[in-house]
């Protein structure tokens, strides 16, 4: 499969609210998870891929819940929904608790933070 046929399907389905891909090659054991508009920005049509899979806010926040169940949680401030993020300050050495908006791109910083790119398949 190449960029240009994701490309395509993408377009195809464009009327979804899936706002995140997971994606990954044929050499690779890994995934690699983007918001959607990230990944074609990048995307070039030659680019080879193995697949791919399209994922919406519950699934995204799933897959995070998986990978670190006891520092992650929903919660609401001020009657919106929040990400409430546990984690180990790096210059400080001390934990900190973090309240994020419920969106797109603070589920992605939470999900990159906590698994640095380490993401088999």
């Amino acid at each position: 499969m190449r960029g240009y046929d994701i490309m395509k399907e993408m377009h195809e389905t464009s009327g979804e609210k899936r706002c995140f891909i997971k994606w990954w090659r044929k050499e690779n054991d890994f995934a690699d998870y983007e918001l959607v508009d990230t990944f074609l920005t990048n995307l070039k049509p030659e680019d080879e891929f193995a697949g791919y899979e399209l994922l919406t806010m519950e699934q995204m926040w799933s897959e995070l819940r998986h990978r670190v169940p006891k520092r992650v949680d929903l919660g609401r401030s001020h009657g919106q929904p929040v990400i409430r993020w546990q984690h180990m300050v790096r210059d400080e050495g001390t934990i900190r608790e973090d309240v994020l908006p419920y969106d797109p791109a603070s589920l992605m910083t939470v999900f990159e933070e906590e698994t640095h790119g380490d993401t088999l398949c």
